[in-house]
């Protein structure tokens, strides 16, 4: 999500937008990370990454992420958080979403409920007919089959319609270890644990070859055919700029992906027979023969059922806040004003007290609910209302992730500037006096001396290319001047941490129950509607026999 989110692709992050979650990759990552806290838990894939391209001046930004959008609604039915980033950095515009593995209202993985078993090509084949409706519906070109000579093999076109092309799976396999790889020697080790094998020789003609082992795939592949990308110089390049973005963002990798488990060499599975289950009888009664095209069938049934998926939930997320909002303010009852003045006691007035509204009343029925509330009031959410800022990821001003996060990426660059710079002061008088030697001397000298002057000469290089950041009116700043400025961060810091601290930890706790109250938020809306349509059928019965 940094990569897809870089200002220099997204024109200053102007075509940045998200789905329940924050827009930065920072924020997304801790959205994305607070949901898959809630769910099952037995997935091991975290997200998904889709890009979706498009022809050269076929399109233009706003239209690109209008269609992109589009894509997500329709793939995603609204169950999972995604950040979506159109890039303009290449001759042909290209939307990348990255959208959360986890369900949102259900917890339950993307993986469990549309990639299940060994047939993951399943959802990507859902994946290209959505998006060539959409492109078809905005009048824009789809994706055609590639023709003969143009780079791909008759058999390797026949694996990719069958999801089970090589070059594809290391191409997928090899990006995801290049977001958690530090550098290309580091990649190549991470290579090896994710189960990829690799010939590396840089003097050779074929530089690299990849391999999935335990896959069945008997050859290596070069990497230069699997695309530009797939090089061992722009994998380093790659890996560079994933790096530098994470730097800047005071971020490890670590801190927003987890790296696959090491893959384990298997040993092909037995077939296994499927059972394959009809979605609907066929009509006995009207012949086979006046049918509409099976495309066009297909079309309007697609978007019949999306209409009437979306309708549903946004009745659903429409009562749902009904109910928040009537247990945040309920009408007090008028009191009855009395017909007479009666007297009024002297010595002493007194009040009835006043009815309190019980804000948790609408979840009072759950189970262990008396157990919950007690643990959300203890960590100071006192109402459902304040609760379900949470279950929807709703911002709160309470919440300095950001805030936090940019302040100590200051500081500690201060910190390592004024640390360079003492090291320069340090060492000072060896490297001057290195250099007011003569050229006969000075090789002995640099020999006896290398340690000083080489870290000498590394501060002094890293002050040069850092300390313009920190120049006031044109003039160098200097050490007590940054200190005193990394004193000042480091105050607003700690100052701002109660509240940031208070709030992680209403998070952590609100986020335990959260599942648990969506669903008997869910049963209630249910069990409602049920008996609205029960209601509904004695009407109808009713006015029948009135009318009979």
């Amino acid at each position: 999500m940094a990569y897809i989110t870089r200002d220099d692709k997204t024109i200053d992050g102007l075509y940045v937008n998200s789905y329940a979650c924050r827009a930065d990759s920072a924020g997304a990552s801790e959205d994305f990370r607070a949901v898959r806290n809630t769910g099952t838990g037995r997935s091991q894939i975290l997200a998904y990454h889709m890009i979706q391209s498009f022809a050269p001046s076929e399109v233009t930004p706003e239209q690109a992420m209008q269609i992109g959008e589009e894509l997500c609604d329709r793939y995603l039915k609204g169950d999972y958080q995604y950040v979506i980033a159109v890039h303009n950095d290449k001759d042909h515009l290209h939307c990348h979403v990255i959208f959360n593995n986890t369900n949102l209202y259900n917890g339950l993985s993307f993986t469990t409920e549309h990639n299940q078993g060994r047939k993951s090509e399943r959802a990507w084949a859902e994946l290209r007919e959505i998006s060539d409706e959409i492109c078809a519906e905005h009048g824009i070109s789809v994706i055609s089959e590639p023709e003969k000579g143009h780079g791909v093999s008759h058999f390797e076109r026949d694996m990719q319609k069958e999801g089970k092309s090589w070059k594809d799976k290391l191409r997928v396999r090899i990006a995801e270890v290049m977001l958690y790889s530090r550098d290309f020697k580091d990649f190549l080790e991470k290579c090896s644990e994710c189960g990829i094998e690799y010939v590396y020789k840089p003097s050779n003609k074929v530089k690299l070859k990849f391999r999935l082992s335990g896959d069945g795939q008997q050859k290596f592949t070069r990497a230069d055919t699997l695309g530009a990308d797939f090089t061992p110089e722009r994998i380093a390049e790659q890996i560079a700029e994933i790096q530098e973005k994470l730097s800047a963002a005071n971020v490890t990798p670590d801190m927003l992906i987890e790296p696959p488990k090491p893959v384990v060499p298997k040993t092909e599975p037995k077939p296994t027979q499927t059972v394959t289950v009809q979605t609907k009888p066929k009509q006995s009664a009207e012949p086979e023969t006046i049918t509409e095209t099976s495309e066009t069938a297909k079309r309007k049934a697609a978007a019949e059922q999306v209409e009437k998926f979306f309708a549903a939930r946004r009745a659903r997320r429409q009562a749902q806040l009904d109910m928040l909002n009537a247990t945040a303010a309920k009408p007090t009852e008028p009191k009855p004003e009395p017909s007479a003045p009666t007297p009024q006691p002297t010595p002493t007035e007194s009040k009835a007290p006043e009815k309190k509204i019980d804000e948790w009343a609408t979840i009072r029925g759950m189970r262990d609910s008396d157990k919950i509330i007690a643990e959300l009031e203890a960590v100071g959410i006192m109402s459902l209302s304040e609760f379900g800022g949470f279950m929807h990821n709703i911002h709160s001003p309470e919440d300095h992730t950001d805030e936090v996060a940019a302040l100590k990426a200051q500081y500690t660059a201060i910190d390592k500037l004024l640390a360079m710079m003492k090291q320069r002061s340090d060492n000072s008088a060896t490297y001057k006096e290195y250099q007011e030697r003569s050229a006969f001397t000075q090789k002995h000298f640099r020999k006896k001396n290398a340690a000083a002057i080489d870290a000498y000469e590394e501060a002094d290089k890293y002050i040069t290319e850092h300390i313009k950041a920190f120049y006031v009116d044109g003039k160098a700043p200097k050490r007590s001047e940054l200190a005193a400025l990394s004193k000042q961060l480091k105050d607003k810091c700690k100052a701002i941490m109660p509240e940031h601290k208070a709030y992680l930890l209403k998070h952590e706790t609100a986020m335990r129950y959260t599942r648990q109250v969506r669903q008997y938020l869910n049963e209630q809306y249910m069990k409602r509607e049920r008996e609205k349509s029960r209601q509904r059928t004695q009407a109808k019965h009713r006015n029948k026999n009135t009318l009979e």
